[in-house]
C-alpha cells in the first residue's frame, strides 16, 4: 500500500483474548472509530475449580448484568491477571452472556532446594517467598530464584545459576524445586593501587577489610569478591591516610575486571593522596558573653608538629564539651576551623564555641539484634533519655559498638522526635558469630611439641559475657576456665573468674605437682589510658610424699616412695615441706596507649602486677612481675620495630621460697634457650634446673616484606634477645661422697641472635625462629630452632 507524502497514516490495535478488535484509521489526522459495546445479562464462570464463581467475578471487576464497553473487558482482563490465581484468562461475549474461562494455578505441595552444597536448606529456604499451601506463581517464583542466587552472589559465587522448577502432583498440586547450580567461588585474584607514593601496595592491603586470594583460598573467606565490601574499604582506606595527616586525600575510582577466565576479580583503587599537614596552633574564640576561652584552650593538649589526625581534633573537642558541661553550660557546641598553610603544609586550628540547638534525647531504639540483649548495646552509650543531644557522644557510641566485636555492621542514625526539641537515636545492627575454636601448636628441639586447644565464646547468651576453656600441653598440661562480665552491677567494672588445674612436670624435673587456682578478679579504668586489676583467690599445692623418714639417700640424691625418681638436696627439702592450701591476695596496673587509637604508628604499654601468697606448709611470698614495651613503625610503615623489657622478683618470709613460687625461663622470654634452659642448678649429677627468684630480659625484634607475594602472607623478621635468671634462698647442694655439691645461683647474662619467618596463616601467625647464642653457660641448653603460633606485642 502506497501514500502521498502529503498523508500521514496510524493505525493501533488494541487486542483482547474476547478477540474483539478495534481500529482507527486517519487520514490527515486520528479519526477514532465508535467505541463497540455488549449487552448482558449474566455472567458464566468455566474451569474454576477451587476458586468460587462469585470470587472469579468480583476478582475481574464486572457487574452481574448491564453493558461492557471492550476497554472494560481489557480491564477485567488485567485486574484477573493481577490476582496472580490464574495461568490462563479468556472473557468472551457470546449472546446475551460474558464467559469467563480460566485455568487456576496449581497449589504448592513442598518446596525444596536441589544441588546447594555451600549454602544449606537453613540459609535458603528464609529467602524463598512461595509457601507450601499458597497457588503457585511463575513469577514469585522466579524472583525466588533471583533471590537465592543473590545469596550466592554476596558469598562470591558470581557463575551460581537457580532454576525453579515444579513437579506436577495430583489433584492439581505441584512440588516447587529450586534446581542450584554453584559455579565456582569468584575470589580476588589481585588488591592494588595507583597514585600511592608514600605508602606501598602491600602496607595499604593490610588496611582493607577484603583480601587477596592466598593459598588457604579454600578456607579463608575475606579474599571472596563482595561487592559491598568495597564500601567499607573505601571508608578504611580514607580514615588510614587522614589519620597520618592526608587531608586532600580522595579516592578517584575503585574499578573492578573479572579476570579472562572469569573466576577472580582485580580489584584496583585509583587514589590522590595529597600532602601530609601537620599541626602548627591552636586558638578558641567565642561570641558567648562571659565565657573564658583560656579554659577550654588548655584542654586541647596537642602539641605543634604533631601529624594531624581527626582524632586528635575530636578528643580535644570532647575535653571542652566535657569541661562545658561541668560548668553547666550543657548546649555549648564546638566547631573546629582548619587554617591551612599549603607553603609550609601545616594546620592551624581554631576552635568556635558556640551555643548548639537546645535538644534533647527522647529514647534510644535498638534493632537487628537477635540473640544480643538490647542492655549490652545501650550501655555503649554515655547518655540516656532526657539527656542533652550530643552527636558527637553518638558518634563515639557507634564505634563502641563496632569494637565489641559481635556485629558484621553497625548503623547509628538520628531522627527528630515527637517535637523539633527531641531527638530519636536508633541503632541497627547485624549480628555475626562470636564462637571461636582454636588450636596452636609449637615445636622446639630440646622441648619437642607442645600444643593448646581453646573454645571461647565473646558474648555468652547475648549478655556481653566471655567464657573459654583451654587446655595447654607440653612438658607441663593446664586446664583453665575463664569468666568474665564486662558490666558487673551494671557499671565500667569488669569482674572475672579464673579457675586452672596444673599438672607441673617442668622440664629436667624429675617430680610432678598439681595446683589447683581458684582466683575472682575485679577490673576497672584508672584514667583514660589506664586499668587495674585487683584478685583475692585460693590456691591448693600438691606434691609427691617426701615427708621424713621416707626419703632413701644415693649420694647427695634421693629418692621418695610416691615418686621413684632421683632428686638433688635442694628440691628434696622443699618435697618434704609437703603440700598446702594458700591464700592469694593481688593486682595488676597497666597503661596501654594503643586504648586511646590516637597514634597510629607507635605504641607503648607499661605493667606492674604483684601477688602475696599466705598459706600453710609454705613460705609467705610476694611476687612481683614488671613488663615496658614500646613498638614503632619506619619506612613509611613496611618495617615494625619493638623493644621489650620485662623482670620480676621473689621475696620469700618463713624459710626458702618455694619450687612453685620460683621463676622459670622459656622461649616466650628469652628466645634462642629450651625451656628451664638456662637459670640457677644443681651441678651435680642431675644438674637439675631450680627456678630462680629474680629474672630480667630484654627483647629485641623487627619485622619487614621479604619480597614475597602478598598471596603467600610470609614476611621475615629478626631479633637480639639479652637476659638471665638468678638468685637462690638456699644453695646447700649437699655433699657427694664428703665432696659439697655446687650450686650455681650467680647473675649470668645470656644472649641469642636469630631470624624469624612469619607466615599469617588462617589461624594465626605461624612463627619460625633460627637462632644462635652469642653469650651462655657450659650447663646452658641452648636452642638453634623453635616454630610457635603466636603475636608479640
Amino acid at each position: 500500500m502506497t501514500f502521498s507524502r502529503s498523508f500521514r497514516c496510524l493505525i493501533a490495535v488494541i487486542c483482547v483474548r474476547a478477540s474483539v478488535i478495534l481500529i482507527a484509521v486517519a487520514g490527515f489526522g486520528i479519526v477514532p472509530a465508535s467505541a463497540q459495546t455488549y449487552n448482558y445479562s449474566t455472567i458464566e464462570v468455566q474451569g474454576n475449580q477451587r476458586i468460587d464463581s462469585f470470587s472469579v467475578i468480583r476478582f475481574a471487576g464486572l457487574l452481574e448484568s448491564g453493558t461492557v464497553s471492550v476497554a472494560d473487558l481489557s480491564a477485567a482482563y488485567r485486574r484477573l491477571s493481577d490476582a496472580g490465581l490464574f495461568e490462563e484468562i479468556e472473557l468472551l461475549p457470546e449472546g446475551n452472556r460474558i464467559v469467563i474461562s480460566v485455568l487456576e494455578y496449581p497449589i504448592i505441595n513442598r518446596i525444596s532446594i536441589e544441588g546447594n552444597r555451600r549454602l544449606s536448606d537453613e540459609q535458603l529456604l528464609p529467602l524463598v517467598s512461595s509457601q507450601p499451601r499458597q497457588v503457585y506463581n511463575p513469577a514469585k517464583a522466579e524472583f525466588d530464584a533471583q533471590s537465592i542466587a543473590e545469596a550466592y552472589r554476596v558469598a562470591g559465587r558470581f557463575a551460581a545459576t537457580v532454576t525453579p522448577k515444579f513437579i506436577q502432583r495430583s489433584e492439581n498440586r505441584v512440588d516447587l524445586v529450586f534446581e542450584v547450580f554453584e559455579g565456582r567461588v569468584v575470589e580476588i585474584e589481585r588488591i592494588g593501587f595507583v597514585g600511592n607514593r608514600t605508602y606501598s601496595d602491600s602496607r595499604l592491603r593490610r588496611v582493607l577489610q577484603s583480601r587477596q586470594a592466598s593459598i588457604f583460598r579454600t578456607i579463608v573467606q575475606r579474599d571472596t569478591f563482595v561487592s559491598e565490601r568495597i564500601d567499607l574499604d573505601r571508608t578504611l582506606l580514607r580514615d588510614f591516610y587522614l589519620s597520618r595527616g592526608f587531608i586532600d586525600f580522595q579516592i578517584v575510582e575503585v574499578s573492578t575486571e573479572l579476570t579472562q577466565e572469569r573466576d577472580a576479580f582485580y580489584l584496583i583503587f585509583k587514589i590522590q593522596e595529597g600532602q601530609q599537614y601537620t599541626f602548627d596552633g591552636f586558638s578558641a574564640v567565642t561570641n558567648i558573653a562571659g565565657l573564658d576561652v583560656g579554659e577550654f584552650v588548655q584542654e586541647i593538649r596537642i602539641k605543634n608538629g604533631t601529624t594531624y589526625s581527626p582524632t586528635y581534633v575530636n578528643d580535644a573537642i570532647e575535653r571542652m564539651e566535657f569541661l562545658a558541661t561541668e560548668k553547666g553550660m550543657q548546649f555549648l557546641a564546638v566547631e573546629p576551623n582548619l587554617i591551612r598553610n599549603d607553603r609550609e603544609q601545616t594546620l592551624h586550628v581554631e576552635f568556635n564555641l558556640v551555643r548548639g540547638p537546645r535538644q534533647f534525647v527522647e529514647r534510644i531504639e535498638i534493632q537487628g539484634n537477635t540473640t544480643t540483649l538490647d542492655r549490652v548495646i545501650r550501655r555503649q552509650f554515655r547518655i540516656v533519655e532526657g539527656d542533652p543531644f550530643n552527636p558527637r557522644e553518638i558518634a563515639y557510641a557507634a564505634e563502641r559498638i563496632r569494637a565489641l566485636g559481635y556485629f558484621s555492621d553497625v548503623e547509628v542514625t538520628t531522627s527528630e522526635g515527637s517535637s523539633r526539641d527531641q531527638a530519636v537515636v536508633r541503632a541497627v545492627v547485624e549480628e555475626r558469630p562470636t564462637g571461636s575454636l582454636t588450636f596452636g601448636i609449637g615445636y622446639a628441639l630440646q622441648d619437642g611439641y607442645s600444643g593448646t586447644v581453646s573454645l571461647t565464646e565473646r558474648n555468652l547468651l547475648g549478655r556481653g559475657q566471655y567464657l573459654s576453656f583451654s587446655i595447654a600441653s607440653s612438658s607441663s598440661t593446664t586446664y583453665s576456665l575463664n569468666f568474665s562480665e564486662p558490666s558487673f552491677l551494671g557499671r565500667d567494672v569488669e569482674f572475672g573468674l579464673s579457675t586452672s588445674y596444673n599438672l607441673w612436670n617442668r622440664s629436667g624435673q624429675n617430680f610432678q605437682s598439681k595446683e589447683l587456682r581458684f582466683t575472682p578478679s575485679f577490673r576497672f579504668g584508672v584514667g583514660e589510658l589506664s586499668r587495674l586489676q585487683t584478685r583475692l583467690g585460693f590456691n591448693t599445692y600438691q606434691v609427691p610424699d617426701c615427708g621424713p623418714g621416707s626419703v632413701t639417700s644415693t649420694g647427695q640424691l634421693y629418692f621418695c616412695p610416691e615418686a621413684p625418681y632421683l632428686y638433688s638436696g635442694i628440691i628434696r627439702r622443699d618435697l618434704q615441706r609437703g603440700a598446702g592450701d594458700n591464700l592469694l591476695v593481688g593486682y595488676t596496673y597497666d597503661v596501654d596507649t594503643r586504648r586511646s587509637g590516637l597514634d597510629t604508628n607507635s605504641a607503648f604499654k607499661f605493667e606492674i602486677g604483684q601477688d602475696l601468697t599466705y598459706g600453710e606448709n609454705s613460705s609467705n611470698a610476694l611476687r612481683t612481675t614488671a613488663l615496658a614495651g614500646a613498638q614503632t613503625s619506619i619506612f613509611n610503615e613496611d618495617v615494625t620495630l619493638s623493644a621489650e623489657l620485662e623482670g620480676g622478683a621473689v621475696i620469700a618470709e618463713g624459710g626458702p621460697s618455694r619450687t612453685k613460687d620460683r621463676f622459670y625461663m622459656h622461649s616466650g622470654v628469652l628466645r634462642g634457650f629450651a625451656a628451664n634452659g638456662i637459670g640457677p642448678r644443681d651441678l651435680g649429677a642431675l644438674g637439675e634446673p631450680l627456678g630462680g627468684n629474680y629474672y630480667g630480659a630484654l627483647r629485641l625484634e623487627s619485622q619487614f616484606p621479604i619480597g614475597i607475594s602478598d598471596e603467600f602472607g610470609i614476611s621475615g623478621g629478626a631479633f637480639l634477645d639479652f637476659g638471665s635468671l638468678w638468685g637462690l634462698d638456699d644453695t646447700d647442694g649437699g655433699y657427694d661422697h664428703d665432696n659439697p655439691v655446687p650450686v650455681d645461683d650467680d647473675l649470668h647474662w645470656r644472649s641469642a641472635v636469630g631470624l624469624s619467618l612469619i607466615w599469617q596463616t588462617f589461624f594465626g601467625p605461624l612463627r619460625f625462629n633460627f637462632s644462635t647464642d652469642l653469650m651462655s653457660e657450659e650447663y646452658d641448653q641452648p636452642q638453634s630452632f623453635e616454630m610457635t603460633i603466636s603475636s608479640r606485642f
